[in-house]
């Protein structure tokens, strides 16, 4: 490859991590690095194709980075007018494939001798040491948030419940499946209270450990309406979860 396309290989080389990185499990920090990385190569890739040399310095940064802003927002509005999810697949599809296009649209026109061939800046260096201070500082302060980000993902508490249906069985309309899932991080004692007319029909009392399921097969037929009230106990005057399940003909609800 001349190093006239050196770019179009990086970009490129970016949209292919960024895939890798979100198929293999990658730590938080790998990721954030590759998508900055790929935000960035998009909005250059744009600026190339619209705008060639005929931008440069602090004007081809605005420019490069108002473009890879755009790409999100109206990418995401047509994604989301065609139906699409708009979740983690998605956004890494939009964004990668943007500049994959882009790789291609600049590779045909550098060879149609159309857009200026690539050529790595001659930058002068003049920092004074407080640069280089201030620049290190940055990047700890950066490395520091990406970690503390990392942990808080990992140790990230969550919502505790229990789940209680009544829902009729798939093959048999005229049989109910009643059940009962703990997730409450704990074993916990229930009572489940089956209520047919607004009269008790069953009860029981069970305890379930974290993650353990309770289930039940119940009759179906008639007209009528079928309550399930679950208490937590020793709490048995207000019902923790509920459900009602309108029985409407004798085939079942």
């Amino acid at each position: 490859m001349r190093s006239s396309q050196a770019d179009i290989v990086v970009t490129a080389a970016v949209a292919v991590l960024a895939v890798d990185t979100a198929i293999a499990p990658s730590p938080v920090w790998a990721t954030a690095v590759v998508g900055f990385a790929l935000f960035v190569s998009c909005g250059y890739l744009l600026g190339e194709v619209l705008f060639g040399t005929r931008i440069s310095g602090l004007e081809r940064v605005a420019v490069c980075g108002g473009l890879a802003l755009v790409v999100p927002v109206l990418g995401g509005l047509v994604l989301y007018f065609s139906g699409v999810l708009l979740h983690r697949a998605a956004w890494l599809g939009l964004m990668v494939g943007v500049t994959l296009i882009c790789d291609l649209v600049l590779y045909v026109r550098r060879r149609a001798g159309l857009a200026e061939p690539f050529e790595m800046p001659h930058v002068a260096w003049r920092g004074s040491p407080w640069h280089v201070v201030a620049f290190g500082v940055a990047v700890l302060l950066a490395a520091g948030a990406l970690a503390v980000a990392e942990e808080g993902v990992a140790h990230q508490s969550k919502p505790r419940f229990t789940q209680l249906w009544l829902l009729p069985e798939r093959d048999d309309a005229s049989v109910g499946s009643l059940g009962v899932t703990n997730d409450q991080g704990a074993a916990t004692q229930y009572r489940l209270v089956l209520l047919r007319r607004g009269k008790v029909s069953d009860t029981w009392n069970f305890t379930l450990s974290d993650g353990q399921t309770w289930t039940r097969s119940v009759q179906l037929t008639g007209k009528y309406t079928i309550t399930a009230n679950l208490y937590r106990l020793p709490d048995v005057t207000q019902p923790y979860r509920h459900v009602n399940t309108a029985i409407g003909t004798a085939s079942g609800a």
